[in-house]
């Protein structure tokens, strides 16, 4: 009989990482998008910089998933960097993708 330890334990070596929800309403996943990283999300959403598109007219958005404010750094791709706040659960705008590439979590504001 396959316990659920070793059901686990072979997933994780397996594939390297496990995809899995233990609920609907936490669904969570952990992957890689073409170019930006993406961490755990609420069912539907991502957390943190993407992109909302493929093509160069692309916008890059950034998607808090927590209660708390915070201050992110924004990559830009000529010039230094910018920084901004974003409040819980924001789902803000940051950039055209000609102008910013990704953004990531440095603190809280």
């Amino acid at each position: 009989m396959l316990t659920f330890r070793r059901a686990l334990g072979g997933l994780l070596l397996a594939g390297g990482m496990l995809a899995a929800s233990l609920t609907p309403a936490t669904a969570a996943t952990a992957q890689t998008s073409g170019d930006v990283g993406v961490l755990s999300a609420p069912v539907g959403a991502r957390c943190g910089a993407y992109l909302t598109g493929e093509a160069w007219g692309a916008d890059l958005r950034y998607y808090h998933c927590g209660d708390t404010r915070i201050f992110i750094e924004i990559d830009n791709i000529s010039g230094p960097n910018q920084y901004t706040c974003v409040d819980p659960w924001e789902d803000k705008y940051i950039a055209e993708r000609q102008t910013a590439d990704n953004a990531w979590y440095i603190g809280l504001c």
